[in-house]
């Protein structure tokens, strides 16, 4: 038989039975394989095609591998490009608060508009001459003081209108009949009164003021009615309100007529007695 035809047969035999010649290859001993693929690969051709099956069968793990390693590179790249994408937005933020700091700076131009030293010094002086033009200087003030009535002056002229006070009511009720002594009242730390006149059929007790005004009349009524409350001993006969003083305002009249309250301006009965009793 010749060469070629059995090797046409073989290769049939190869095609449709593939698994005989794999258990045919895989009953034999080592050393009896190792001399068939000897003898095979004589031929160039058949060492050609089993080189060719060899590196297919090689080619695929080298394959696979080359494919994990693209993936890990590009889970790689992909974490790298967020990184990056950080950073980014982290550089923005610096230069736009970089830019808002430089657009609150004050440029040269704007340091021009402020006022120096010297401008704050000649602003001072002016104020300085604008306040020595329109305000009293220590000498105005000086001979306002000489004019003004000072403390002592002022205890002594309330003592002289309380005496004055005492001594008109003590006066005219005399010249109406009743004889008293007017006196200052103290009954105790919080209430005193500035004249009190017990003449027996009246008992005239109120205030002296150098200016009276309509609160004073009313407080004068209150101060009567207190002492008529808590020492009804000290009223004998009729109660008298009344008010003395230098000045009454026309509030304090019209009031003290509302009241029936005596009131007496320095020398003259602006309310009388007899209206004040009614």
């Amino acid at each position: 038989m010749e060469r070629e035809s059995v090797k046409r047969a073989l290769r049939d035999v190869a095609r449709e039975e593939p698994g005989f010649f794999a258990e045919l290859l895989a009953s034999l001993p080592p050393r009896e394989l190792g001399r068939v693929f000897v003898r095979v690969l004589e031929s160039e051709e058949v060492a050609a095609q089993v080189a060719s099956l060899i590196a297919k069968r090689i080619a695929v793990p080298l394959d696979v591998a080359t494919r994990q390693d693209l993936r890990r590179l590009e889970r790689r790249t992909a974490r790298l490009e967020r990184e990056v994408g950080d950073v980014k937005s982290r550089v923005e933020r610096l230069e736009r608060e970089v830019q808002e700091v430089k657009n609150a700076m004050a440029t040269k131009d704007d340091l021009k508009q402020f006022a120096t030293k010297q401008d704050l010094g000649t602003a001072v002086e002016q104020l300085k001459r604008w306040a020595e033009e329109r305000f009293a200087t220590k000498e105005d003030i000086k001979r306002i003081e000489d004019k003004m009535a000072t403390k002592e002056q002022i205890e002594a002229l309330a003592i002289s209108v309380e005496d004055s006070g005492r001594e008109m009511v003590e006066y005219l009720l005399e010249q109406r009949g009743y004889r008293c002594a007017a006196e200052r009242l103290r009954l105790d730390a919080d209430y005193e009164l500035d004249v009190y006149c017990n003449a027996g059929a009246v008992t005239a007790v109120g205030e002296a003021k150098v200016r009276a005004g309509r609160r004073d009349v009313e407080k004068t009524l209150e101060r009567a009615q207190e002492l008529l409350r808590r020492w009804p001993d000290k009223i004998s006969g009729r109660l008298v309100p009344v008010l003395y003083s230098l000045v009454a305002e026309p509030s304090a009249v019209q009031r003290a007529r509302e009241l029936k309250v005596w009131l007496i301006e320095s020398k003259r009965e602006v309310v009388p007695l007899e209206e004040a009793l009614g």
